[in-house]
């Protein structure tokens, strides 16, 4: 990564979309190392009279708070700044180099966007998606991440709620048997698995902060039923032949690890439909087609897009070149094709990061996702404080289980949540321009001759190509695209057309392109100046009277430049004005000759 300070901008200094999260983190993890300390000083009087089992559990105990609560600290210092340079966000396709032609299916794909003036959304597919997308109509125009996110724990809210609801039948009917234990132990490890699979990351070149969304069919909607009906009676039949636990039970825990999974799970709800925004209502591009004639190479015009292209950088910053297709003349005639597709630099949305705790409890789209992080932060403290209650129990050899269960349940669910709530706190929005020119026509090349052929001494030649109505057309598109976190992949989300860049633009082109000149002539002053002199040494030679020079001629001559590229015999005027020419035939004779040598007639000085 590349980062770049620019003194008249800040428009790339980016406010800490984590700072909110980063708060609650780092008092959770601060909480851990300092719990972890203490029971380090509690147990170290202990092994100073002797080393024992319960000594090295609360150790073991100590070292794993001070772990956990490091890692939390570090996991927030990583985040504490963000610094994105003018090669961030990422790009939408492949990069063609300066002056080099190129193109990719990924460009293609965001052309045809432009082409068909809409944004195409994926259909989500099986059943519970269609249920959670008529409840979230909206969900359909989110990014993908929140979408995989929301289908992923909107299953594991569903799956949650049918473990509760049989864990509560499985509890009323086998709670007072032989059973009771066991049911706690079942629906505890079955309960767990399901909070934890939405942790497991995303890999391969794609990934992201979100779990593999979870595509639910008639298969895991079978498989919950089965669970939900058959699960009491099977372990009922099944805790005689267990062992006996001795009236072990963590039934309770278990019953409020749940409790706070599913309250978990409703704020991500609220949280998620507070983010999502309703359908497009504006038009997806503005296009301009124009004919264009012109007697150029219709390269001038890739130029000349590129001058004016490199006007409209944002911030003095490159566009970012998708496609480039330079035209191809071969021949003396045929078709041609050209294209430029390019980006402008994208800039942050404003107002789209809550700056402080504060703010994010006055803004709806981050008051239920602030109270998400507040109850993760929550959930870990009494998770911490349960494992500090832990080590006391363990020197006073007292029994362990249902505390313990408790401890690492709250731990599991504040992860879950802060998990839930990490994926929609790192979300960056940006605006920035997609500009596609596309040009087709066919050419035909030919020779032009200016001035007389025959008589002429002033005579320039040029080989024309020649496009007649060639078609040119002009896209032009404001865009919403967004990302969730620095590195990944951005998504296109709005699209707003800009019709008056797009007129102007194709206006420009059309205007330098019919305003080409087919015909080569002197510019400078100096031309003006030899031409004079050749003009006079030919009528000299010829014999004809001189003509005197167009004066609006001469002026635009002069003010063009002073460099001359032409060479003329350096001949006084005087020399000529001594010659005798005739009034009848304009022939010359010499200055002594009273009567013209070629008609007979009398001559004039």
């Amino acid at each position: 990564m590349s980062y770049e300070f620019n003194p008249e901008s800040q428009v790339f200094e980016f406010p800490n979309p984590y700072k909110v999260q980063n708060l609650a983190i780092i008092i959770s993890g601060a909480f851990m190392v300092l719990a972890g300390a203490a029971t380090m000083l509690i147990v170290r009087d202990r092994i100073a009279h002797g080393l024992d089992g319960r000594a090295l559990a609360v150790v073991g105990i100590s070292i794993f708070l001070l772990l956990f609560g490091i890692g939390l600290l570090a996991r927030a210092f990583t985040r504490l700044r963000y610094f994105f340079g003018r090669n961030r966000p990422d790009n939408l396709a492949p990069v063609v180099g300066t002056d080099q032609d190129g193109d990719s299916k990924i460009a293609g794909i965001f052309k045809e966007t432009l082409r068909q003036n809409a944004i195409t959304f994926r259909e989500p597919k099986g059943p519970l998606n269609g249920l959670l997308y008529s409840w979230l109509p909206h969900l359909i125009f989110a990014p993908d991440v929140i979408q995989r996110t929301a289908q992923t724990q909107f299953y594991n809210f569903l799956a949650l709620a049918t473990t509760f609801v049989s864990f509560l039948l499985c509890w009323f009917v086998f709670g007072q048997g032989p059973a009771n234990g066991w049911i706690g132990l079942g629906y505890g490890a079955f309960a767990f698995l399901q909070i934890m699979r939405p942790m497991v990351k995303q890999s391969g070149p794609a990934a992201t902060p979100v779990t593999d969304a979870a595509n639910v069919g008639t298969g895991s909607l079978i498989v919950l039923i089965v669970l939900a009906v058959l699960g009491p009676v099977i372990l009922g039949v099944a805790a005689s032949h267990l062992p006996d636990l001795d009236g072990l039970s963590i039934n309770g825990v278990v019953l409020v690890a749940l409790v706070c999974a599913l309250i978990g799970c409703g704020v991500f709800g609220l949280a998620l439909k507070n983010q999502l925004r309703p359908s497009p209502q504006t038009v997806g591009s503005a296009r301009v087609t124009e004919t264009v004639t012109m007697n150029a190479h219709p390269n001038k015009l890739i130029e000349e897009l590129d001058r004016i292209l490199m006007s409209r950088w944002y911030s003095r910053i490159p566009n970012r070149r998708y496609a480039r297709r330079s035209p191809v003349i071969s021949g003396q005639q045929g078709p041609f094709g050209a294209e430029i597709f390019e980006e402008t630099q994208p800039r942050p949305q404003p107002d789209r990061i809550a700056t402080g705790v504060g703010h994010a409890l006055s803004m709806p789209q981050f008051f239920w996702l602030t109270c998400l992080t507040g109850l993760a932060m929550i959930y870990l403290i009494a998770g911490t404080i349960a494992t500090v209650l832990i080590t006391r129990d363990i020197l006073g050899g007292e029994p362990i289980a249902t505390i313990t269960a408790f401890a690492v349940s709250q731990m599991v669910v504040g992860m879950f949540c802060y998990g839930a709530a990490h994926v929609l706190w790192g979300r960056f929005d940006f605006v920035s321009e997609l500009i596609w020119v596309n040009i087709n026509g066919s050419f035909e090349s030919a020779q032009v001759h200016i001035g007389n052929q025959l008589s002429g001494n002033v005579q320039t030649t040029k080989t024309v190509i020649n496009t007649e109505s060639m078609t040119m057309r002009v896209w032009v598109s404001e865009i919403d695209t967004v990302i969730f976190g620095k590195d990944a992949a951005r998504q296109l989300i709005g699209m707003r057309g800009l019709q008056n860049i797009a007129d102007e633009l194709a206006a420009g082109l059309k205007g330098f392109g019919e305003t080409r000149s087919m015909v080569v002539a002197p510019t400078s002053n100096q031309d003006f100046e030899r031409a004079q002199k050749i003009g006079m040494m030919h009528k000299v030679i010829a014999g004809s009277k001189p003509n005197v020079p167009d004066e609006r001629l001469a002026a635009a001559l002069i003010a063009t430049g002073t460099k001359s590229n032409i060479v003329t015999p350096d001949i006084a005027e005087d020399d000529f004005l001594q010659r005798n020419f005739c009034t009848h035939c304009g022939a010359g004779a010499d200055p002594d000759a009273s009567y013209c040598g070629e008609c007979g007639k009398p001559t004039a000085s």
